[in-house]
């Protein structure tokens, strides 16, 4: 029965659908016109819902059921881990195919050019260089080679990668997990079918019973519809953990495009600045030049005129110098008729010296040059 016709989802309850597919569902199991195939996709949707609301590997393995959350969650890893080795292969590919489009060759696969060994004599006639150039031709083609046989090599590991999470090979590998674990499931998770007897111990209705005969045992039936349940969402856990690892790669990937495009943009713009033409020095030096040429000749002036002046002051400092060396070398002068000679020594005639008197004589003043 198609949603948009089923009689199971009343007006009321459209905007109840809108909000959240779990209030979807108790409006849809409150309808009386509801039909268990209605029930059954409306419960899948919600499982399903839950898968794509997980944004980490660890989010999504707690989705999966409690009996079979630690078996599975290996394999959901295992998906994972497998997943980010096909995405650095994808991505070492785009890097290899850029390089050989380029012509730049990745370090680990550049290979060194030979250098041949000769005389003197037979290098310096030039003969060795048409061989030097036969050898350099044959690296370049077989440095073509090894890269053409490099991408070769990752588009086939990508290919046997993307083998392993196909989803035949997944439901298979998942199916194995679960199937173990169900065995275990299965034989602790009975429940009793019982009838009730009266007292001559034969068959008869609650109202009459005398007890309680367990007829059999039994698979619960919860358990045999969370079994079923997972059978039919194995892959789609496996898509979404494929899709959170995807989507990281996708959010670097655009973090590296949107760099690259930078980068681009400004080697463009450097590359308008270096073109031929008047530099930014140029340009400077040109208008410096039409500032300070009208003051050139009142610098000159200035500078001739403060010559002048050093040379006048520096004649009067000589001048002045020399009658001060004069002065200085004149007859010293005598003692004073009230001055009583002193003995030389600096001692008075009591033979006692003096503090502050020297027995040398005065030093000139010191020639100004």
């Amino acid at each position: 029965m198609s949603p948009t016709n089923s009689t199971a989802f009343p007006l009321s309850a459209a905007h109840a659908r809108a909000l959240s597919p779990a209030i979807a569902a108790l409006s849809l199991t409150s309808s009386p016109a509801a039909t268990d195939e209605d029930r059954e996709r409306v419960a899948t949707s919600i499982r399903r819902h839950a898968y794509e609301k997980a944004v980490t590997v660890t989010d999504l393995c707690h989705t999966i059921p409690n009996n079979y959350r630690d078996a599975l969650s290996a394999d959901v890893h295992w998906t994972a881990e497998i997943t980010e080795k096909l995405v650095a292969a994808r991505s070492s590919l785009r890097k290899l195919e850029s390089a050989l489009a380029d012509g730049k060759t990745p370090p680990h696969l550049l290979m060194k050019v030979p250098e041949l060994q000769a005389c003197k004599e037979f290098r310096t006639d030039g003969t060795l260089a048409s061989y030097d150039n036969e050898v350099r031709a044959s690296v370049a083609a077989g440095q073509k080679a090894v890269m053409e046989a490099a991408i070769s090599a990752k588009k086939a590991e990508i290919s046997f990668l993307e083998g392993r999470i196909d989803p035949k090979f997944i439901f298979e590998r998942y199916k194995d997990s679960v199937a173990k674990r169900w065995a275990d499931v299965r034989a602790r998770s009975k429940v009793p079918v019982t009838s009730y007897r009266n007292a001559e111990g034969k068959p008869c209705t609650i109202e009459h019973a005398a007890g309680v005969h367990v007829d059999k045992w039994e698979v619960d039936p919860s358990v045999l519809s969370e079994f079923n349940y997972l059978i039919s969402d194995l892959y789609p856990i496996a898509r979404r953990c494929i899709t959170i690892v995807e989507m990281r790669d996708f959010a670097m990937q655009a973090k590296i495009e949107k760099k690259k495009a930078t980068e681009k943009s400004a080697d463009v713009e450097m590359a308008d600045a270096t073109k031929p033409g008047p530099s930014i020095q140029s340009l400077v030096d040109k208008a410096v030049a039409g500032r300070v040429k009208p003051l050139e000749g009142k610098l000159n002036k200035l500078s001739v005129k403060g010559g002048k002046t050093l040379n006048k002051n520096l004649v009067v400092r000589k001048t002045v110098a020399k009658a001060s060396t004069k002065k200085s070398t004149g007859p010293k002068p005598g003692p004073s008729k009230k001055t009583t000679p002193k003995p030389s020594g600096g001692k008075d005639p009591k033979g006692k010296r003096k503090a502050g008197t020297y027995s040398a004589a005065l030093a000139p003043f010191p020639t100004p040059y």
